[in-house]
């Protein structure tokens, strides 16, 4: 039997209906594109993907590698700076977000950024660096940095300046720290990885750690301990206790080199353990190279002990360093921190929060955070917050609200350890799956022109991670590139892109000093005319 044909115009009618079906349904509201199936609107295939692509980002980032930028096209104007008024996609299009800042902080006239004020010159700086990398800050903020490099500028740079890098996993492992160490280091002298949490469960490139069994981990970011009722969680939001029992032999911590760690790190002539309290008196014994060094006593109810053990009093700093164990025998202290570093130069610490947005310090006890920032000759402090936070505002009221959360934070550091200047890194470019695409959280710009008006408002200097990547879309380029330049959750940088994160930062860091030595210079050789 002959199969029966079928009109064409019966085709043509079914493929018509077919077409004419898919394209009512590309055409419904954005809002139920989710709700119906996750599937590209009409909206979606008409734009294409608004992200930057991989040659953009190397495009990028051969530019900063340039030393002059004398064409003043390139020098962003205060507004474009601070004002976040002017950038009108800095915001979701939603009728609830109030596009104007503050009245108040809008018109603050110490908002700016500044090029000449009682501390250097800083006019030559984008004939220096590609204005993007600069920091930015009024003429406070610049004072207190200009304070910290006269401090950089001894010739002995003792005792050793601390640096405290507090941030969130974007650092986690010392990424961006151990650069910066490095790079710093090699300038201003100084060995040792600095402060190391005691128990750390993610593991860091500066030192291996392992640990006896009977160690616990309690921080105030992340998921908080409830059987904990106090505040004492120190600088790092963390401290480490053992439990007592006959079943094992005494609690210990062990710390190695890393094989994969800067060599910096592997040399040090001081050891420093902090302590907070300990309901009885305890014994911490220190081997050193298998060499056991003089036992200490840590005392009972002492809101913070600071135990200092010179490895040359030892006759043991010469030794290559191979293994560091602290084995303890008596009731559990609360473990906060053990650094190792050198007597001179410069010591810079990660502190690493996962999950935390920043605005936890004033939820520790103030008494022992200010005794242990002091306890050292802190200098200067970097804050890396603000991702963890992004994907939780929802609107303009809920940044603002975060912002003065955040600038909070500065003036406790500020009042803690009063004169020392503070660099805020800002947030970094971040994607969220809308539809088949990866596009920036759309509150993400706003909240960094909020970060930022807040932090030269407290009197700090600000570096724009957001904007150094390329803007908008730049992370999922960063992802794209070839070797990849961010991880697949759009999120943290791999640790080829924290490389550059820190590489370009100290490009930030080094132009700064390279201005204020060229002040200097001119201010000798005024003073012997």
């Amino acid at each position: 039997m002959k199969p029966k044909k079928q009109p064409i115009q019966r085709t043509i009618a079914f493929l018509a209906s077919v077409f004419l079906a898919l394209f009512i349904f590309l055409q419904r509201p954005k809002s139920l594109q989710n709700i119906v199936w996750e599937f590209p609107v009409w909206q979606d295939l008409q734009n294409g993907d608004s992200t930057m692509t991989a040659a953009e980002v190397q495009t990028l980032l051969d530019s900063y590698a340039e030393t002059t930028f004398a064409d003043s096209s390139m020098v962003k104007s205060v507004s474009d700076s601070i004002d976040i008024a002017t950038k009108p996609n800095a915001i979701p299009n939603d009728s609830s977000v109030d596009l104007q800042p503050p009245t108040s902080q809008a018109n603050e006239s110490s908002i700016h950024v500044a090029d000449v004020f009682d501390g250097y010159d800083r006019r030559n700086a984008t004939k220096m660096i590609h204005p993007d990398l600069l920091l930015q800050g009024n003429a406070k903020g610049f004072a207190r940095l200009s304070s910290f490099f006269s401090k950089l500028n001894s010739p002995s740079r003792s005792p050793s300046l601390h640096i405290f890098h507090f941030g969130d996993s974007q650092i986690e492992g010392d990424r961006i720290t151990g650069e910066l160490r490095a790079k710093w280091q090699k300038t201003w002298g100084g060995t040792g990885p600095g402060f190391l949490s005691p128990a750390q469960p993610i593991p860091s490139l500066a030192i291996k750690q392992k640990w006896s069994n009977q160690w616990n981990r309690y921080t105030r970011f992340g998921k908080v301990d409830s059987s904990i009722l106090h505040n004492r969680y120190g600088f790092t939001a963390s401290f480490a206790q053992y439990d007592q029992t006959e079943e094992y032999d005494k609690p210990w911590i062990e710390l190695k080199p890393h094989p994969l760690g800067f060599r910096s790190n592997q040399s040090f002539g001081e050891i420093h353990l902090f302590f907070g309290q300990s309901s009885e008196t305890t014994t911490a014994t220190l081997t050193f190279n298998g060499t056991s060094i003089r036992p200490t006593q840590l005392q009972s109810d002492s809101l913070h002990s600071h135990v200092t053990l010179d490895l040359s009093q030892d006759s043991i700093i010469e030794s290559p360093f191979t293994s560091l164990k602290i084995e303890f025998d008596g009731p559990s202290p609360e473990f906060h921190a053990v650094g190792l570093w050198s007597r001179s130069g410069i010591t810079v610490h990660n502190v690493a929060m996962r999950g935390s947005s920043g605005t936890l310090f004033r939820q520790v006890n103030q008494m022992q955070l200010k005794q242990q920032l002091t306890s050292v000759r802190t200098e200067l402090i970097l804050l890396q917050y603000g991702g963890n936070a992004i994907p939780y505002l929802k609107d303009s009221a809920a940044v603002r609200r975060f912002g003065g959360w955040f600038a909070s934070q500065i003036r406790l550091f500020q009042t803690l350890v009063p004169g020392i200047p503070i660099i805020v890194l800002g947030p970094s470019d971040m994607c969220e799956k809308i539809g088949t695409q990866m596009q920036t959280y759309a509150i993400l710009p706003f909240m960094r022109d909020v970060l930022k008006m807040e932090t030269v408002r407290e009197n700090a200097l600000y570096w724009d991670v957001y904007e150094v990547m390329g803007g908008s879309g730049s992370m999922a380029a960063w992802v794209e590139s070839v070797p990849p330049l961010a991880s697949t959750d759009h999120v943290h940088f791999t640790p080829k892109g924290a490389r550059e994160i820190a590489g370009l930062f100290n490009k930030s860091f080094q132009t700064e000093w390279a201005l204020w030595q060229n002040w200097q210079a001119d201010e000798t050789l005024d003073a012997l005319q």
